[in-house]
């Protein structure tokens, strides 16, 4: 199963900490990775298809970027053979401009039909892998409910959105959505680990799919209940705005 890493941070932070701890326990999920952060309100994002954890190490491009790459936002995936990537382009985190972001995207799951999805709101994602047709799916929606609203909740077309997918496209999902100020992350399969702390250059949001988090320090396990669709986290910075359940018919 891959895996999937995030940081937000209310100043522009590096990751060195906690990402090649991230590459060593994902290490089992050895088809490539992807680091994507935020410069400047751009998005830059850093693919390979080699193994993210080799001859007893971290790969050396991933520690690089771990050391040098700061921004608010920062977001991660290691791929699994599961995952159907072969080359570099298949690899998390995607990017899409849309609402007047730019977005990165990663996900861990499987979807049932959701590969034969035709985009209808932007240019498509030029790879054949399933997560990049959730990504379209979701941006898709997401434009289609704000177009004639745009001062309508990002939060509530988000939901509305996870819902009528739910419903199209049923199956398991563990994503991260972000631009370079807020992050949404949803799971309703397999429990994400979240970490606030504070320190000497301020604070920070860790989140991740490895189990048990990557530090002895206390991790909060964000578990999908039961009769539930899954779980919703909104984060701006090192703060959480919302964490909650995601029902038939709610609303954040």
């Amino acid at each position: 199963m891959c895996d999937i890493f995030a940081l937000s941070a209310g100043v522009n932070y590096t990751a060195q900490q906690y990402l090649p701890i991230f590459a060593e326990k994902g290490r089992q999920n050895m088809n490539g990775w992807g680091i994507g952060f935020f410069r400047e309100n751009q998005v830059l994002v850093e693919r390979s298809i080699e193994k993210v954890y080799n001859s007893e190490q971290v790969h050396d491009s991933f520690q690089r970027l771990a050391r040098i790459v700061d921004s608010r936002i920062i977001v991660s995936h290691i791929s699994c053979p599961l995952s159907g990537g072969r080359h570099t382009a298949h690899n998390h985190p995607f990017s899409l401009s849309f609402l007047d972001h730019v977005w990165l995207f990663v996900h861990v799951g499987l979807v049932d039909r959701i590969e034969n999805y035709k985009t209808t709101g932007g240019p498509p994602i030029e790879v054949d892998v399933y997560s990049a047709r959730v990504f379209e799916y979701l941006r898709d929606q997401l434009v289609s409910l704000l177009r004639y609203t745009p001062y309508g909740s990002l939060g509530r077309a988000l939901v509305k959105s996870i819902r009528n997918m739910l419903s199209e496209y049923p199956g398991r999902y563990s994503f991260i959505l972000a631009n370079e100020s807020v992050l949404f992350a949803f799971c309703n399969f397999r429990q994400l680990m979240l970490l606030q702390e504070s320190g000497g250059a301020g604070s920070s949001l860790i989140l991740t799919s490895i189990k048990d988090g990557l530090s002895e320090k206390e991790w909060i396990s964000i578990t999908p209940e039961k009769n539930t669709l899954g779980k919703l986290l909104v984060a701006a910075g090192p703060d959480v705005l919302y964490l909650g359940d995601v029902a038939e018919g709610s609303l954040v």
